[in-house]
């Protein structure tokens, strides 16, 4: 009976002098700091996040003061069930089944309005009445010599319902060689600091080709390039701005496809699906109307659920950053 008291004895002893057992806000010796971490490599990371935040976003005594009473050892004992994968495995299997009852139900929903709106934007856009090819390079040469003055693209408009009277598109060029990939959040977007704009007010009713000048950049690239060298090496998107047609202006924008909508056709054909849920959310809340969470922070709240009601202030304490923001 002795020994066993003798070694309860022991193992509190142990316990109450342990290096980490000591205020957040008490420096740890690097001999300290040193055994910690050969004991446990996890605890550097534990470390370098304590004095972080101690040191950088908690900056008066007076905010410190609700957190005097922590130690390293609690806190890493957070962060190592925080990790704690057998133990969470089950946890985030029923969330994720909750999550699933919950907003599975919008896929079929999803897929339904941005069918709905493609379909109007087939009928209505007005691509329907114009159709824009690249068709030639021109260029103009100074009169005493080889080098290239000006180079010129020749667009063929060719009216697709009838007379057009006007007409306002821009195109750009991208060399294949970076052509951006699938996994590229950007890879279809355009914008219009990127395009050189065109435009004719003469009216037409058959197809025409017209010339416009281009800039220095692009100079560069097509002065030593025929059509076929070029669409061989180069992409060029063009877009259709506006036209005017039978007296009214029209444009794309007039077509009013809510935001939501254009951003989820950008990525909704992607193979990874976290591209594919972009804006996934944004068509439920802003065309549904209906509340939406995506799945990892529908986890991530539940998940903090848990460790907010095991540990209150070390939770509080490692989410500062977050609420501070």
């Amino acid at each position: 009976m002795k020994k066993i008291i003798y070694l309860l004895f022991a193992v509190g002893l142990f316990s109450c002098n342990s290096p980490l057992d000591k205020s957040i806000f008490e420096p740890l010796s690097v001999e300290d700091l040193k055994k910690s971490i050969e004991k446990d490599s996890l605890f550097k990371n534990t470390y370098e996040y304590i004095v972080y935040v101690r040191d950088t976003v908690l900056k008066s005594d007076m905010e410190k003061i609700k957190f005097a009473d922590l130690t390293y050892d609690q806190i890493h004992e957070f962060a190592l069930f925080s990790s704690d994968t057998t133990y969470f495995k089950p946890i985030i299997e029923r969330i994720e089944k909750e999550w699933a009852e919950k907003y599975d139900i919008y896929d079929e929903q999803v897929y339904s309005v941005s069918n709905y709106w493609k379909k109007y934007k087939a009928e209505n856009s007005i691509e329907q009445y114009l159709k824009i090819e690249l068709v030639k390079i021109d260029k103009e040469y100074y009169s005493y010599g080889n080098d290239v003055r000006n180079v010129n693209l020749g667009f063929r408009l060719t009216p697709l319902k009838g007379r057009v009277e006007q007409v306002r598109f821009g195109y750009s060029i991208e060399a294949k060689i970076n052509e951006k990939k699938d996994d590229d959040i950007y890879s279809s977007i355009y914008s219009s600091l990127d395009k050189n704009w065109c435009s004719t007010t003469d009216p037409f009713s058959s197809p025409v080709v017209r010339y416009w000048e281009v800039d220095y950049s692009n100079e560069k690239i097509l002065k030593h390039k025929t059509l076929q060298t070029f669409l061989r090496d180069y992409n060029i998107h063009i877009e259709l701005d506006k036209i005017r047609k039978d007296g009214i202006n029209m444009s794309n924008e007039d077509l009013n496809i809510p935001k939501a909508i254009e951003n989820h056709w950008e990525y909704e054909n992607k193979e990874e699906e976290y591209l594919r849920d972009l804006y996934f959310d944004d068509v439920v809340q802003d065309v549904l109307h209906k509340e939406y969470v995506k799945e990892y922070e529908y986890r991530s709240q539940e998940i903090d659920k848990i460790l907010k009601e095991k540990y209150p202030l070390i939770f509080e304490f490692v989410r500062l950053p977050q609420n501070k923001e």
